[in-house]
C-alpha cells in the first residue's frame, strides 16, 4: 500500500467500513437463520411426521443438508468479518503512520542551505 496517498487510504478505509457493515449484517442474518433451526428442531419434536414433511416441502422447515449449510454460513461469515477487521486495523495503522509522517515533515521543514 506504499503507493497510496492519504486520500487514497481514507477512501479505502471508508470502503472497508461499508464491507464490514455488510459482513456484520450477513453474520446477523446467518445467526438468525440458525436460531430458526432451533425452532424447527423443537417443532419437529412436537409435530406429527406428516406435518413436518409437508412443512419441509413448503420450505417452511429445513432439512439436515440445509441446516448444515446454515451452520457453515455462520462460520464463514465470522471468518469473513474477522478478516475484514484485520485489514481495517492494518489500513488504520497505515493512516496513522501517514499522519505522523506528515506531521514530522511539517514540524521539520527542509533546511535552507
Amino acid at each position: 500500500m506504499g503507493g497510496m496517498d492519504r486520500l487514497d487510504l481514507e477512501l479505502y478505509s471508508e470502503r472497508l467500513s461499508r464491507h464490514a457493515q455488510r459482513a456484520a449484517d450477513a453474520l446477523a442474518d446467518a445467526r438468525m437463520h440458525r436460531s430458526w433451526l432451533e425452532l424447527d428442531g423443537e417443532a419437529e419434536r412436537l409435530l406429527e411426521p406428516a406435518d413436518t414433511a409437508r412443512l419441509r416441502a413448503l420450505g417452511l422447515m429445513v432439512d439436515e443438508r440445509a441446516a448444515q449449510a446454515i451452520e457453515r454460513s455462520v462460520e464463514e461469515r465470522v471468518l469473513d468479518l474477522a478478516a475484514i477487521v484485520r485489514l481495517q486495523a492494518l489500513v488504520e495503522r497505515l493512516r496513522c503512520e501517514g499522519r505522523q509522517a506528515g506531521a514530522t515533515a511539517i514540524s521539520r521543514p527542509p533546511s535552507a542551505s
